[in-house]
């Protein structure tokens, strides 16, 4: 049923989803002003801070953004969102999320995820948009913000009241897309539910050496593969022996074995989450040429012959 559910709403947002899709739900997205305060770095570890949302109608949120930065630390540290059910006031159960990659020479930007698992959103509840990050990161919010949500930290495993603050959030109905960057096809989930997702965080600009992409919704320390081609065109098949409502996303050129993290947003890795790098040369020749990318995780729980859980693919065209 869930893979119904993921398989009807993907297609049709695919059909009609343009470049640069609005979000489903915002709060303080129209400009770009944002505080100065950062975070902490607590020796008690990676820092969690939630806000409370309450949608007026239902929705189905598959990726979500925050505005922010992290200039200080340096390496491989991340940062995740997520969305948790609501117990009594304060986050109970994460219903689903994901990570990316901190990047230093990233200025303030809009950035975040896919999410592992689509949430569905109803209409009048309320729900919880949870925010990870190691520490000396921007708060995402702005001074004066016309929406002020409720805010809870978490410090162990409790959630304590803070102060209400107006978050620059934006959760989406579609996976992640821009100008240059667009999703093809849908992910199919693993034995445990959970959605592998490729997105990317970076433009696709000619002599962009930071480019990569990015892979969420993995079992952590778990086995991925990460397949590329150049076909823009590419139109999903199913490839038999994969499980039920897989698809092949992209045409295969190579390919890369990697392993999922199994830490936290500290670092040295994430759980759950694996990088590409790719290297944009500087080279005009190269504008217009389409790149994709898809993940195909081994999923040892699946009885299907070919026992993987296969995400969506990232096309960008560099320019």
């Amino acid at each position: 049923m869930l893979r119904t559910l993921i398989l009807a709403t993907a297609l049709l947002l695919a059909a009609t989803a343009p470049a640069q899709t609005p979000p489903c739900f915002s709060t303080n997205d129209f400009t770009v002003a944002v505080g100065t305060s950062v975070t902490g770095y607590g020796f008690a570890g990676e820092n969690a801070r939630a806000w409370k949302i309450s949608p007026v109608t239902s929705m189905l949120i598959q990726s979500g953004q925050i505005y922010t930065r992290n200039n200080t630390l340096s390496g491989s540290v991340y940062m995740s969102l997520e969305i948790w059910s609501d117990n009594n006031g304060t986050p109970g159960a994460r219903l689903g999320g994901g990570s990316w990659r901190i990047v230093n020479s990233r200025p303030f930007a809009w950035q975040g995820t896919n999410f592992d698992a689509p949430v569905a959103l109803t209409g009048g509840l309320s729900y919880w948009v949870a925010w990870i990050d190691p520490g000396f990161s921007n708060i995402p919010t702005e001074p004066s913000g016309a929406v002020v949500l409720p805010r809870v930290n978490r410090s162990g495993t409790s959630w304590t009241t803070g102060v209400a603050e107006a978050p620059k959030l934006r959760l989406f109905c579609g996976l992640l897309d821009d100008a240059n960057s667009v999703p093809n096809g849908i992910a199919c989930a693993s034995a445990s539910g959970k959605l592998p997702v490729v997105y990317t965080n970076e433009q696709p600009a000619i002599g962009n050496a930071g480019f990569m992409f990015e892979v969420s919704g993995i079992a952590p320390g778990g086995a991925v593969f990460v397949v590329f081609g150049f076909v823009g065109g590419w139109t999903p098949v199913a490839v038999p022996g994969l499980p039920t409502g897989c698809y092949q996303n992209t045409d295969v050129v190579s390919s890369a074995l990697l392993f999922a993290g199994t830490g936290t947003t500290r670092g040295p890795t994430c759980a759950g989450y694996v990088s590409v790098p790719l290297a944009l040369p500087a080279n005009s020749a190269f504008v217009g040429l389409s790149l994709s990318a898809q993940a195909l995780a081994l999923d040892a729980a699946s009885t299907a012959p070919l026992p993987f859980a296969g995400s969506n693919a990232q096309r960008v065209t560099l320019y």
